[in-house]
Formats: structure tokens, sequence, C-alpha cells
């Protein structure tokens, strides 16, 4: 996206690149390392105490919903994001 953007300003300015796209082999923050099906690993190892209405302290589980959009949306950031909640 950023990429198409630059190529878009070039146009438009009628610009001579000094070099092609530097940004093509640059992965964002989160994304080296990732796996697709890291989010059951996040849903598995998600250790919260949580108290329930009646006050009693028991275990918290993460929902395999909510591990699948931390996963997609952080990476392997998502244990730290889940760690803050």
């Amino acid at each position: 996206m950023a990429e198409d953007a630059v190529n878009a300003a070039i146009r438009s300015g009628n610009l001579k690149p000094a070099n092609g796209c530097v940004t093509d082999h640059l992965h964002i923050v989160g994304a080296y390392g990732w796996d697709p099906a890291s989010f059951t690993v996040l849903a598995q190892n998600y250790k919260r105490m949580k108290k329930t209405y009646g006050g009693k302290v028991i275990p918290g589980a993460m929902d395999s919903a909510v591990s699948k959009h931390l996963s997609h949306a952080y990476g392997t950031l998502a244990e730290r994001v889940a760690a803050i909640a």
C-alpha cells in the first residue's frame, strides 16, 4: 500500500526516483515469526485470575475468537497485548 502511494506521488509529480522500492522486503512489527495457527497457543497459554459475580476468584480463559483477533491484529506481540488487557 505504501509503495502504491509513493508510486502515485512519483507519477503525479513527474519525478524520477533515485532507487526502487525499499519496503517490499520489510515486515511490520509483530510479523516476523508469526504463524497463522499461533492464536491456539495464545488461547491455551493465557492465564488470568478473575472474580465471578459471587466474588469467587477463578482462573480465566481466553475465547478462541479473541485470541484469533489478537493474533491477526498484533502478530507475535499478541501475548503482550493480552497481558495488558
